[in-house]
């Protein structure tokens, strides 16, 4: 026969299993998820505490070492939160985040690895940076049930994507811009390049390109965000198109 001791730790271990499966239902934090789709590495948690003043998401392509705010958390409320990094390195990319409680009580929570082929980032549609995206947050993380939320298809991101352009366009490696003149170049020719902000503001003009491949540096634009540009062949519009800062 049993005894009553052995039967009351039976009955206590058979009671909690639910309790414990349930609890592996959601990813609360310290602990994050991490899913990839054609390049673009979504992070997400549930948020189980109130009074947090910021989440700011870090990035690295070592395990310890070097890690760099790329965004913060837009929605801080208690519940399901997610980030999009939709300009992840070539290489490994590791992932934590810094947490700042209101009372400035500061918390990180664990490291998750994602390694993202090179070919991947060439093939990849051409997305704005990491800010705007941060606006499909709430679409891609709505069940607190799901441990695993898929990433958004590059491909259904109409309002977000644009045709990346031949002649200039953001390098996916770097982040610089490269600048691709046509093969025909002649130095006697004369190329000028503008670029323009959101509400059309011209922000920089380059009266004369000298040389078929230029890389611009991405700190010229001084702010992240989508920038139109124009390119003109001896005073004659050749293209007109984006590039993203990120």
């Amino acid at each position: 026969m049993f005894s009553t001791k052995f039967l009351r730790a039976i009955f206590c271990f058979i009671f909690f299993i639910p309790i414990s499966y349930a609890s592996l239902a959601q990813t609360n934090l310290p602990d994050l998820t991490l899913t990839t789709e054609k390049g673009i590495n979504l992070l997400s948690w549930y948020c189980q505490y109130d009074g947090i003043k910021s989440i700011a998401v870090q990035r690295s392509s070592d395990s310890i070492f070097n890690y760099a705010t790329i965004g913060y958390v837009k929605n801080l409320a208690k519940g399901n939160q997610g980030y999009i990094d939709g300009h992840p390195i070539p290489g490994n990319n590791f992932y934590r985040l810094y947490i700042v409680f209101s009372s400035d009580i500061t918390w990180m929570s664990n490291r998750v690895r994602i390694f993202i082929d090179s070919a991947m980032l060439m093939q990849k549609t051409v997305l704005p940076p990491n800010d705007s995206l941060q606006k499909m947050v709430k679409d891609v993380v709505k069940d607190s049930n799901v441990v695993k939320p898929t990433p958004p298809d590059p491909s259904k991101i109409n309002t977000f994507t644009y045709v990346r352009s031949q002649f200039v366009f953001t390098n996916p490696f770097t982040g610089h811009i490269n600048i691709e003149l046509p093969e025909s170049f002649n130095i006697q020719d004369s190329y000028r390049l503008k670029f323009f902000d959101s509400k059309s503001h011209k922000i920089m003009d380059i009266p004369h390109l000298s040389e078929r491949e230029i890389i611009l540096d991405k700190r010229n634009f001084q702010k992240k965000g989508m920038f139109k540009f124009e390119l003109y062949k001896n005073g004659s519009l050749l293209e007109s198109g984006y590039v993203t800062i990120y």
